[in-house]
């Protein structure tokens, strides 16, 4: 189910310092995935619910040319808008599983960013797009020649966090949360409250 306006617009105006303090407080189980880098420009900040593609080595019979990774379906028309494609290439940087053509099919369909667990090809070109991308590395080899994808919108594991089908993601400059969706009002309910007791201290130091 795609967030609602009213929980999108509050999402957009928080932090992920705002939203991890909010979950830590709560005592939830930490989700937030470590070890990306962002592409895209200072000051966006990423939200949507999760669309999930699993890709693992291509097996030992298919031939090297065999295309059997399957991200550009996902990008042209398996995810919706409001979404945001989460690829687990087992953190795999020595090809890239994403790229800028990747983005320019998403973008105009309404996907709100890309998480990926291993590496994307085109970076420079992908930092000008105003799409966030989160990857762990950059490679210029194409994932076709290597991977093959195993499932789409399956539950899968990136950093140690389970991630579902429909979970919550955010993700700013700093890191990226995943929320589950059981638990958003609460927790944005508590990231706001955090937020403007922050914002409070601000101006008191600007008097």
């Amino acid at each position: 189910m795609p967030l609602s306006t009213k929980d999108y617009e509050h999402l957009k105006e928080l932090q992920s310092g705002h939203i991890s303090d909010a979950m830590e407080g709560m005592a939830l189980p930490r989700t937030v995935l470590h070890g990306y880098t962002y592409l895209g420009p200072t000051g966006t900040r990423m939200a949507g619910t999760a669309f999930t593609v699993q890709q693992i080595p291509k097996h030992a019979s298919a031939n090297h040319a065999d295309a059997l990774v399957t991200h550009a379906q996902v990008s042209r028309e398996l995810a919706s808008e409001g979404e945001i494609i989460l690829i687990d290439a087992a953190g795999r940087t020595d090809t890239g599983t994403w790229g800028e053509n990747h983005c320019n099919r998403a973008k105009p369909r309404g996907v709100s960013g890309v998480v990926i667990n291993g590496a994307t090809r085109d970076a420079d070109e992908i930092k000008l797009l105003n799409f966030p991308v989160f990857c762990k590395g950059f490679s210029p080899i194409k994932s076709q020649w290597d991977l093959e994808t195993l499932s789409h919108n399956q539950p899968i594991n990136l950093d140690g966090v389970q991630i579902r089908p429909g979970d919550i993601i955010f993700g700013d400059t700093t890191g990226i949360l995943v929320i589950p969706p059981e638990m958003k009002d609460p927790i944005i309910s508590t990231a706001l409250k955090i937020r403007d007791t922050e914002a409070r201290w601000t101006n008191k130091f600007e008097i």
